[in-house]
């Protein structure tokens, strides 16, 4: 139990807090943090207030709280909101959307720091340095190239154009599964595990794929939290790519679909806001729900030893 309490402890003990000077700084602390929550929660805060007010009241009204707001004005509103941008049908396409990055980044992105961390063909630390470098790379210069190969997908098709990625959802999890930043964690992650495991799984037949999958892997959970976690939040939230591919309306995704609706003529102005609220609600709830394994599974694939 004192192990436990002692690993959960800050910067500050209970000795520094008996000192005039600890609890100043301390109280100082604690208000700065307070504060950079409140900045960081009140434009979500405010949109939701925005949604809850009539049309008219958002430009007449200056106050912060909306008036005349009932628990059934409040349902009613929440309900148009769901059905204009079909929620329940285009926050399916957007799980569908996530579970699928997540699972290509798991695969691809864990092999990648599997054969740099432990195969080490000639080159590897080439191949490492290029990986870094194009994290240093803006995401804007690959638009074009990327949109050229989802009209007409390369390697594949001998006609060009036969094979075309628009309108499914391969260029995101394409796009997620090359991830840099995930093949470093992996890498960093892998490096930690003992070679005497790998070694003592060599001398038993395993295989490279067997150490992987049975060994790697299961090792690695905190890690793969960690980045199932947080691919599945930028997927989840991923707009341009969608936007970009995405044009038939039943295969939307729901930022898309937000999007989309926004431009549309005679769309209200609260019910917009809501809308963007509920886009971002399941996100806050998966937040809430593991952050700590998120906090956990990055100190432990960003640490090598």
């Amino acid at each position: 139990m004192a192990k436990t309490r002692e690993q959960n402890a800050g910067i500050f003990n209970t000795y520094d807090l008996k000192k005039t000077g600890g609890k100043l700084i301390y109280g100082i602390m604690v208000a700065i943090l307070i504060l950079a929550g409140i900045v960081a929660l009140f434009p979500s805060i405010w949109i939701f207030m925005m949604g809850l007010k009539d049309t008219q009241e958002i430009y007449a009204n200056t106050s912060f709280f909306p008036e005349n707001l009932t628990w059934t004005v409040f349902v009613e509103r929440l309900a148009e909101a769901i059905q204009l941008v079909e929620f329940w049908k285009m926050s399916f396409n957007t799980l569908l959307v996530s579970l699928g990055s997540v699972a290509m980044t798991l695969f691809v992105s864990g092999m990648g720091g599997y054969v740099i961390s432990r195969l080490k063909p000639r080159g590897t630390k080439l191949i490492f340095i290029l990986i870094v470098w194009t994290m240093m790379m803006p995401g804007q210069i690959r638009t074009v190239p990327l949109f050229i190969s989802y009209l007409s997908f390369p390697f594949v098709a001998e006609i060009p154009g036969e094979v075309s990625l628009i309108n499914t959802y391969w260029p995101m999890w394409l796009g997620a599964a090359a991830s840099c930043f995930n093949i470093i964690l992996f890498k960093n992650q892998f490096d930690s595990i003992s070679i005497s495991l790998v070694e003592a799984a060599k001398i038993d037949g395993c295989g490279n794929g067997r150490i992987f999958f049975n060994i790697m892997l299961p090792l690695s959970v905190p890690t793969i939290l960690y980045i199932s976690i947080v691919t599945m939040q930028g997927a989840w939230s991923e707009f341009f790519n969608g936007y970009l591919v995405l044009t038939e309306r039943s295969i939307q995704t729901l930022p898309v679909r937000v999007f989309v609706t926004s431009t549309a003529q005679g769309v209200k102005q609260n019910t917009y806001m809501l809308c963007l609220i509920l886009s971002s609600l399941p996100m806050l709830i998966l937040f809430m729900l593991f952050h700590r394994q998120m906090i956990g599974g990055a100190n432990v694939g960003g640490v090598k030893g």
